[in-house]
């Protein structure tokens, strides 16, 4: 009691005298600092399992369509558009896209090796199957984007591209532009009608 009173009566701070009253013992300080060690450890554990949000945005692109492009058989460098049309997948509900200009993208189904498109006609007063047109495609290849997205799929057009089933009446022939299809950025399809 008299130490604490002849500290105080030199006006010193009281956190200097909190800090000449304690003592540490060497074991006290390794206790401490292993309290520490481990915090920090099992901290930078904590952080590291933890997981990023598994979210597939928006803009990640999965499985690419054929981007087909429409043009004039009786002038072959020159688009042709078509309006009226749809195009209905074989053994689907709904019709898949209605055309309206010089190209489209078609989804395909890659567990098989071709996927069967109806063409279908409108007019005002009558709906016309047109055309039935096989789209052959292969070498296909799951290319993995990451655990929210899962798997993409580059296939190849095969030759030929399109075989028609029945007799054509609005399909005239096609030719590959690009047969990897890996994007959609370019056409990958010309079809001359």
């Amino acid at each position: 009691m008299q130490y604490l009173q002849s500290i105080l009566s030199k006006k010193t701070k009281p956190s200097a005298i909190v800090l000449m009253k304690m003592s540490f013992s060497p074991l006290s300080q390794l206790r401490t600092m292993n309290k520490a060690f481990l915090f920090l450890f099992f901290l930078g554990f904590f952080v590291a399992s933890c997981e990023k949000d598994d979210i597939c945005n928006e803009g990640t692109p999965g499985t690419p369509r054929v981007v087909i492009r429409f043009y004039d058989h009786n002038n072959p460098s020159q688009f042709k558009s078509v309006s009226g049309f749809s195009f209905k997948e074989i053994n689907q509900e709904k019709a898949y896209r209605i055309l309206t200009g010089d190209s489209t993208g078609l989804p395909m189904d890659l567990s098989k090796a071709y996927t069967r498109y109806a063409v279908i006609v409108s007019s005002n007063d009558s709906i016309t199957v047109a055309d039935t047109l096989q789209f052959n495609h292969g070498d296909r290849k799951d290319i993995y984007s990451r655990r929210a997205c899962g798997f993409s799929a580059e296939y190849r057009l095969m030759d030929p591209p399109i075989t028609v089933i029945g007799s054509p009446t609005w399909y005239i022939r096609s030719t590959i532009l690009l047969d990897s299809i890996r994007n959609e950025d370019q056409a990958h399809l010309a079809i001359y009608h």
